[in-house]
């Protein structure tokens, strides 16, 4: 299988283990997705093209800003809106537009979920209600839960704030990308310390499922050591897929790549090679 165009976070389907599809676009055109669990065990050869076209506009440039964009879509999208990294910040809830009523009607004035997650440690954070398995299989947690259950955005990013003043909000990739211990009583046992703490402001707001997933990854070896591979220093290169987990491709001799931090870069990719 021979690919070209420019990358895109995988896109993912959570099943017993989680089927991974490789996605992108020929700049801003749609092409079509392919399954890509199956090429697990196999070489894979990259070419990056030394280019990368933004992801919001099609741009052409040396390298992206942020998130695979341009200074000015930055600034501009909605894709990057300061509610999309900051969930408190969401005001469309009042009506006050940040960038893109539609935009910010459609995905933040939305039920949306408070959920611990175990990526290398227990995390919280904050997704869209029914988006929560996609979120932890981009994180590449092994497991998770939902704390509470908010009408929109902003609500859920205000409990998150909370939260995270007690706990962890961060995941450190090394770590997340070793094999990570599941203890689903110990989410259990923290989602009832959160709701000790948010009661009772936000006890109507609470999930009362307790309920862990448990997330499994298409992985074949998982190396001790893992070194990170970036494609603006090793353009061209050939690697035996061992696995994937969150949006890692994960390489037999210990050299992983994240996907989704190369989104807009024009490459091929031959798998199965």
């Amino acid at each position: 299988m021979i690919w070209t165009g420019n990358l895109r976070k995988m896109r993912t389907e959570s099943n017993s283990v989680v089927n991974y599809y490789w996605s992108g676009k020929d700049v801003l055109n749609d092409i079509p997705d392919f399954e890509l669990n199956s090429f697990i065990g196999l070489k894979v050869k990259w070419k990056y093209h030394g280019m990368v076209h933004c992801v919001v506009t099609g741009e052409e440039m040396v390298s992206a800003f942020r998130m695979g964009m341009s200074r000015d879509a930055f600034f501009s999208s909605p894709l990057s809106c300061p509610s999309i990294i900051n969930p408190e910040l969401s005001t469309i809830h009042t009506g006050i537009v940040l960038r893109d009523k539609e935009f910010e009607e459609r995905y933040h004035n939305v039920p949306h979920v408070v959920y611990i997650s175990r990526t290398d440690k227990l995390k919280v954070g904050v997704t869209g209600l029914g988006r929560e398995q996609f979120r932890w299989n981009d994180q590449g947690a092994v497991e998770g839960i939902i704390v509470c259950s908010t009408p929109y955005r902003q609500l859920a990013g205000e409990i998150e704030v909370f939260l995270k003043s007690h706990y962890n909000d961060k995941t450190f990739w090394r770590n997340m990308l070793k094999d990570v211990k599941r203890n689903p009583d110990e989410l259990v046992n923290m989602k009832e310390e959160c709701f000790e703490m948010l009661y009772p402001a936000y006890e109507s707001f609470f999930h009362d499922n307790d309920s862990v997933s448990k997330i499994i990854y298409p992985i074949k070896n998982m190396p001790s050591i893992v070194k990170s591979l970036k494609l603006e220093k090793e353009p061209y290169g050939e690697a035996v897929l061992s696995g994937i987990k969150g949006q890692y491709l994960i390489f037999e001799d210990g050299r992983v790549m994240n996907v989704r931090s190369h989104e807009g870069f024009r490459v091929t990719f031959e798998f199965g090679a």
